[in-house]
């Protein structure tokens, strides 16, 4: 899975930042919900971020109606309050759900 920085054109017209994730084929699988900003722990981390914040300004701005809607698994979890790797990967939309399952 990969991420960039992409810019979205909200509903009232505004215009924000999120970060978006993609499948190995370079499909889009999800966005940060809220908006994000740039951030760094040293001056050198804040002035990378704040350019891959001007990279996203290059590419196609996006509409959350862009995003896939996620797929949301329900599992009984009565019994056991953990869950594997996998099925995490699965619930956060970051994998498919396997075929045998």
């Amino acid at each position: 899975m990969t991420w960039n920085y992409r810019v979205f054109l909200e509903v009232d017209g505004s215009y924000v930042i999120r970060e978006v994730f993609y499948a190995e084929d370079g499909s889009i699988l999800g966005c940060t919900e809220n908006a994000i900003e740039p951030y760094g722990q040293s001056l050198e981390e804040l002035a990378k971020d704040i350019e891959w914040f001007k990279e996203a300004l290059t590419f196609p701005i996006l509409k959350l109606s862009d995003i896939p809607t996620p797929t949301k698994i329900r599992s009984d979890r009565s019994h056991n309050n953990t869950i594997s790797h996998q099925q995490l990967m699965v619930e956060l939309c970051l994998e498919h759900p396997s075929k045998s399952s």
